[in-house]
């Protein structure tokens, strides 16, 4: 069977960025397997229309395979269609952890406007996910497990170690090619993709 994998980046991403590099050099590794991107220009704006695009490309492309990464991971874990998910340290709670974040040019906060939130809130229950795993940097700076910041009941309800369906490995938030690789290859085999 084809692997068609979607790629869908984080906030302030880039479609062509360090994850999708790596990526692109594990899928080479996967027989009949093809990668496809795109740069998601309403990731944090238009929660919506970026649904939208995604499940437009998987049905074009016929998608089986998601992964995304941060912003992209939660993208992937709520999509409604119906495929294998890989989310690279997902932000799990966007209404919360996005107005957390600087821009990277100005230094102030990240204004989300209501209806955003408010979108991003009705997705946040998790209740439309279906086949996932996660893979974890343990040293994540944006995965809070502080009494502000408690995901631990949410990470539980979709990622447990009786499904072992996700992998803990040293790492930050942007992992490097070789901590991705610790958790990919782990990802393929939960689902029964045959790699090299």
């Amino acid at each position: 069977m084809k692997t068609n994998i979607l790629y869908i980046h984080g906030f302030n991403g880039n479609s062509q960025g360090g994850t999708y590099q790596a990526l692109k050099e594990f899928s080479s590794r996967i027989s009949k397997c093809t990668l496809h991107t795109f740069q998601f220009e309403k990731l944090h704006t238009d929660v919506p229309a970026t649904q939208r695009k995604i499940e437009e490309i998987c049905r074009e492309k016929d998608i089986n395979l998601l992964v995304g990464a941060s912003l992209g991971g939660f993208y992937a874990l709520v999509a409604r269609i119906p495929v294998r998910k890989i989310a690279i340290n997902p932000c799990m709670i966007p209404s919360v952890e996005i107005p957390l974040l600087k821009d990277r040019a100005t230094g102030e906060a990240i204004t989300l406007l209501p209806s955003v939130i408010s979108n991003f809130k009705k997705l946040e229950s998790y209740d439309i996910y279906s086949s996932a795993y996660g893979i974890f940097g343990k040293q994540d700076e944006t995965f809070h497990f502080d009494e502000n910041h408690n995901f631990s009941p949410l990470f539980q309800r979709i990622f447990h170690s009786q499904k072992k369906n996700f992998v803990l490995i040293d790492g930050k938030h942007s992992l490097e090619q070789d901590e991705l690789e610790k958790g990919f290859f782990p990802a393929l085999d939960y689902f029964g993709i045959k790699h090299e």
